[in-house]
């Protein structure tokens, strides 16, 4: 490998990993942001009807709401469909996509090992040439 070829692969694996990098910490706080969703399903099973709870609408801003039904929320099941469903089903439901975004933070951790292994592998052939030009 050129080492100006070898130059170019290390710096674009440097590109492809700060991406995984950046998804990896996004499936974090979705991860987190769900735990944090089945506490809150979980404190509605002790609320009273008729209790006010803030609702949010989006942006960061919130509705000072009273709750009708303390049993049941809505949950979005995909493609931006919605269901009600009892407290347990909610909580099943985010526990089943915290599993899936668990599963998919593995695989990115993965294939960060991989790009680090290739670019170190690279950094070394990199380091070879170099010690070879001294040598001449």
């Amino acid at each position: 490998m050129q080492g100006q070829q070898a130059m170019q692969q290390y710096q674009q694996l440097q590109q492809q990993i700060e991406q995984v990098q950046e998804y990896v910490e996004q499936v974090e706080q979705n991860i987190e942001e769900s735990q944090e969703t089945v506490q809150a399903v979980k404190q509605l099973e002790d609320a009273e009807e008729g209790s006010e709870v803030l609702a949010p609408i989006g942006s960061g801003v919130s509705a000072i709401t009273e709750l009708k039904e303390t049993g049941k929320v809505v949950v979005n099941i995909g493609s931006e469909t919605m269901k009600q469903t009892d407290l347990e089903g909610a909580e099943k439901v985010l526990q089943d996509r915290q599993e899936n975004l668990k599963s998919t933070k593995e695989e990115l951790d993965e294939t960060l090992d991989e790009l680090r292994s290739q670019m170190q592998e690279i950094q070394q052939e990199i380091q070879r040439q170099q010690a070879e030009q001294q040598e001449e």
